[in-house]
């Protein structure tokens, strides 16, 4: 500890922040080799104008809509872009403007550099380690040990939750979001401590430009409530009369964000606490647990996708009791210093905009800053002897093992993992499809054709594979079927020379975490994570019901069968042409990639299996 506090002490006077940024860049330098995966394609495909397909384009301007509950959503669906299942008034849209300008600046200036995309991804990075050394430098004062600071900052930089935003290009939202949003916070300050009116005028201005990089910035307000709460000298009317000009801000920035049809609606992932409040309350008691361990310990957050629904809970209950066991630890801080108060706070409001969809350590940028200000207090009152410090000696030892924990995961591991992950993030984005994809054809005939796949291995693979063929040129189908969701043992039966009649063991869109037909569900399984992309598109709310009907170009589709709880387990696909005909191309899922399929005979039955 001594070293690291002389350290600290040394980065203060060697041009403060310049170290910590340093640090941060060269963990996420691996980043500048990652070039494009996933919803780069698509943020591509709407800065370009890129048609994907007949009718089917985007807005430069809104990169971030995905769905848009409209007639662009159905015209997805007839495509196959989208599945057959999507709900159409599924809205997936967010009003991200300031973020599309540095990807217009990227595709558009250097679209055949992605390095260079990186290089900007890794300057807004720079930029939020900075400015988060900036505030800690602000609030963290005397008497409090001048050099917490310094180890805030440093902690803030090798946090291995950043390795997305960093190092994935669609990403840098939040890059963007938490640096306006901070430098707001320290405007707000030096309006508020230092009577500077330049502060007041720039706070709500710095809010409403983190609003329109990315929604998180909704985080902001509850580091100004903790402010005017814990921090601001002022009279009690004065206080909350200074938040009142970004109250405005923000109430603006929502009435434009709803006016102009943004926001989430109608998916079994993503909840809008405008669109589903009751639905937002379960995420928050869900997954703030989850998120507060991953951003104070391990393990990560996102292995709960890979999990069963049985550990899923044990997750949760091991979580509320590290958290217990962790408050224990920073309760006297909490109860005896203001500043530790802010952090606490506003580290607490800001954990409940990230349960908007399933628990992602990238979602934890704006917990952290609170997380890694409260910590370096903790350490650095424990090191200097605070006049918090309990004297009663249990405490003490049991709080010196609990500290020591938390300076090694944080200063040891983190960065570990920081490092790894930017190594393999396009790995784990899944930028490399070939081995998903193996058979997929691509000869002249294919855009005349509508592609049929039996038995998906991924919603989301035919999807991106559609956005790095359109991004390198390469032949596209007219149009796309799935017969059923993903990794789903089926039966397919004939019935005549144009129906198929599919039959989804367990029945299609499962519950998360839940292997319905399987009467020994493994604990961890990645078919969770994948099988959780096909509820994507359709939420609980608005069921696919017996006897439904969907109408689509090449084929109309009835659910002819439900399960117990009222989802489909069996379909009955009714084609425009015999099976056979040209304008039909089969393929099913296997362990070698895609194989061709061909379509059992009349009176005949056919198993796929759900791939492992």
């Amino acid at each position: 500890m001594a070293v690291l506090k002389r350290s600290c002490q040394w980065m203060l006077r060697w041009r403060y922040p310049a170290v910590p940024v340093a640090l941060g860049l060269l963990l996420a330098s691996p980043s500048l080799w990652g070039g494009l995966t996933m919803d780069d394609y698509t943020i591509r495909a709407a800065v370009m104008n890129c048609e994907l397909a007949d009718g089917v384009s985007a807005n430069p301007w809104e990169p971030f809509t995905f769905l848009d509950g409209d007639r662009r959503t159905w015209r997805m669906i007839e495509a196959g872009l989208l599945p057959w299942w999507t709900d159409p008034d599924c809205r997936l849209a967010f009003w991200r403007p300031l973020t599309a300008v540095t990807h217009m600046l990227d595709y558009r200036v250097w679209p055949d550099q992605p390095w260079l995309m990186h290089v900007q991804s890794l300057l807004w990075f720079g930029l939020l380690i900075g400015s988060a050394g900036v505030l800690y430098r602000r609030m963290i004062g005397p008497p409090r040990a001048a050099w917490a600071a310094a180890l805030a900052a440093l902690l803030f930089a090798l946090d291995d939750a950043h390795a997305y935003p960093a190092g994935w290009l669609a990403n840098r939202n939040e890059l963007l979001a938490a640096s306006f949003a901070i430098f707001a916070l320290v405007a707000h300050d030096r309006w508020r401590r230092d009577g500077s009116r330049a502060g007041a005028w720039l706070a709500p201005g710095l809010l409403l430009a983190a609003l329109l990089a990315k929604e998180s910035a909704v985080s902001t307000g509850g580091y100004l409530l903790a402010y005017a709460m814990f921090l601001d000298r002022g009279t009690r009317r004065s206080r909350w009369l200074s938040l009142l000009p970004c109250i405005l801000v923000g109430t603006a920035w929502y009435a434009a964000y709803k006016g102009f049809g943004f926001g989430v609606s109608g998916s079994g992932v993503y909840v809008d606490p405008a669109d589903d409040p009751m639905g937002f309350v379960r995420h928050v008691v869900a997954f703030a647990p989850i998120l507060l361990l991953a951003q104070w310990a391990l393990p990560w957050s996102d292995l709960c996708v890979i999990w069963s629904a049985p550990l899923v809970l044990a997750h949760w209950l091991f979580a509320v009791l590290c958290l217990a066991l962790i408050a224990l630890l920073f309760a006297p801080l909490v109860l005896r210093d203001r500043v530790a108060r802010f952090w606490a706070l506003g580290m607490l409001l800001s954990v409940v905009p990230a349960c908007l969809a399933f628990p992602m350590d990238r979602l934890l940028v704006f917990t952290g800053l609170g997380a890694m200000g409260l910590l370096a207090q903790l350490l650095a009152g424990w090191k200097d002897g605070g006049d918090w410090v309990p004297q009663l000696g249990a405490w003490r030892r049991a709080a010196g093992v609990g500290a020591g924990v938390l300076l090694a995961i944080h200063a040891l591991v983190a960065p570990a993992l920081l490092f790894l992950v930017m190594i393999s993030l396009p790995r784990l984005l899944g930028q490399d499809l070939h081995s998903i994809m193996r058979g997929y054809p691509s000869d002249p005939h294919l855009p005349r054709q509508t592609l049929v796949v039996v038995n998906p291995v991924f919603l989301g693979a035919d999807w991106l594979l559609t956005q790095q063929r359109q991004h390198s040129g390469e032949p596209l189908p007219r149009r796309r079927l799935l017969l059923t969701t993903a990794c789903s043992a089926a039966s397919v039966s004939r019935t005549d020379a144009r129906t198929l009649v599919v039959g989804v063991q367990g029945g299609y869109l499962p519950p998360l975490g839940r292997w319905p037909g399987n009467p020994r569900p493994p604990a961890v399984s990645h078919v969770y994570g994948i099988r959780m992309f096909d509820r994507l598109v359709r939420g609980d709310r608005n069921p696919l019901r017996l006897g439904e009907v969907i109408d689509l170009p090449a084929v109309r589709i009835e659910i002819s069968e439900v399960t117990a709880d009222g989802r489909p387990a069996e379909v009955r696909f009714r084609f425009a042409t015999a099976l056979e005909d040209d304008s039909l191309r089969w393929l099913q899922a296997s362990d070698d990639g895609y194989l061709p399929f061909r379509p059992p005979a009349i009176g005949e039955t056919v198993e796929v299996t759900g791939i492992p």
